[in-house]
């Protein structure tokens, strides 16, 4: 079986288990930590790949040091993982994880890049204006660029939106070359 198929087939069930108990946010977010952790320390994948540790004690491994940060669903998961590719593996089954979430609940992640802080009362504003505009609910994170004269410029998905003064004022510049 491919590995992408085998990610989906995860993914789904993980999804299927986590809307059951209403914990599709917590499963998601907790794949990422986990997925972070396999990348971020060797140590922690030779741990995963020891066949000298039984999946239940892997399982209480990964509960204990990531505690609550970590979804039960999500550390459970990792206890019934044997795969050989286990890095490339659960990489691609964070991101099927999060098409699904975000296609079955309709969710978006927009991350805004800002010239200066934004208050919490301005982000909500625009997380409610963009939400409304796009009929999707979402997570919105506020970034500032220092670099970004003024505006704004978004990422919804994949997609790259740029309202900021910077990219007006190019614009302006390539019409009167132009002209």
């Amino acid at each position: 079986m491919k590995l992408e198929s085998k990610a989906k087939q995860y993914a789904e069930a993980l999804f299927n288990v986590a809307n059951q108990s209403s914990s599709e946010k917590a499963v998601r977010n907790s794949l990422t930590l986990v997925n972070s952790a396999i990348k971020a320390s060797p140590e922690f994948r030779a741990f995963l790949f020891s066949k000298r540790i039984t999946e239940i004690q892997k399982a209480t491994a990964v509960k204990e040091a990531l505690g609550v940060k970590c979804h039960p669903i999500v550390s459970e998961f990792i206890g019934l993982i044997t795969d050989q590719n286990l890095v490339k593996l659960f990489s691609l089954i964070e991101k099927s994880y999060i098409k699904i979430f975000e296609k079955k609940l309709n969710y978006l992640t927009v991350i805004a890049h800002v010239s200066s802080e934004l208050s919490e009362r301005e982000s909500e504003g625009l997380k409610e204006s963009l939400e409304s505009s796009l009929g999707k609910s979402m997570e919105l994170s506020v970034e500032v660029d220092p670099n970004l004269i003024g505006g704004i410029k978004l990422r919804v998905g994949n997609k790259f939106m740029d309202a900021s003064i910077q990219n007006q004022l190019e614009s302006m510049r390539q019409s009167l070359l132009k002209a």
